[in-house]
């Protein structure tokens, strides 16, 4: 981050998987508290998955974990940095592993974390700490319609011989007049 964060702010957490919903009540009280509620969806979402992982690495998963496996319990510390034109969202942990990008195939009921961070994020990584790693995403603020909808910037081709999609107005005509027909 090159930019001098406006907002900082953080909470550590036991590795339990409690810490996944407690994680995006902090977020959306934050963003809620720095007057960014427009990203709360989107990055309620992000610090979920980051947060899973996490517990997954260092922690437990159990709904009801018995107090003999919770001798040794981890902490995991969520931070969340406001910036002029992004939320960075770090989840430290005490695991080495660095996350990996999977495909999920379609019957697979977990394993699309990293793709949907990667997809909401405009960037995303991780670091090695002395005790751990940090895995970090960064979301952009978007400027808004009057109606206050978001304009998202398209995210470049990993090909650049490959062009952006060409709309067909006329078939996109077609498809609102249905939908308001309905």
């Amino acid at each position: 981050m090159n930019q001098r964060p406006r907002f900082v702010d953080h909470i550590d957490l036991a590795a339990l998987r409690t810490a996944v919903n407690c994680s995006r009540l902090f977020t959306k009280y934050l963003l809620n508290r720095w007057g960014a509620p427009s990203l709360i969806d989107d990055a309620t979402l992000i610090v979920s998955e980051l947060v899973t992982n996490a517990v997954k690495a260092t922690g437990n998963m159990d709904e009801h974990p018995k107090w003999s496996e919770l001798h040794d319990l981890k902490l995991i510390k969520v931070r969340l940095v406001g910036l002029e034109a992004s939320v960075v969202f770090e989840v430290w942990d005490t695991s080495e592993d660095e996350p990996v990008l999977t495909e999920a195939g379609d019957d697979d009921e977990g394993g699309r974390g990293l793709f949907l961070v990667e997809e909401l994020a405009s960037r995303w990584g991780s670091y090695a700490q002395p005790r751990g790693k940090v895995v970090w995403a960064e979301l952009p603020v978007y400027a808004r319609t009057p109606g206050g909808l978001p304009i998202r910037q398209r995210k470049a081709p990993a090909d650049p011989s490959v062009q952006p999609t060409q709309h067909d107005l006329g078939l996109l005509r077609r498809v609102r007049d249905g939908l308001q027909d309905l």
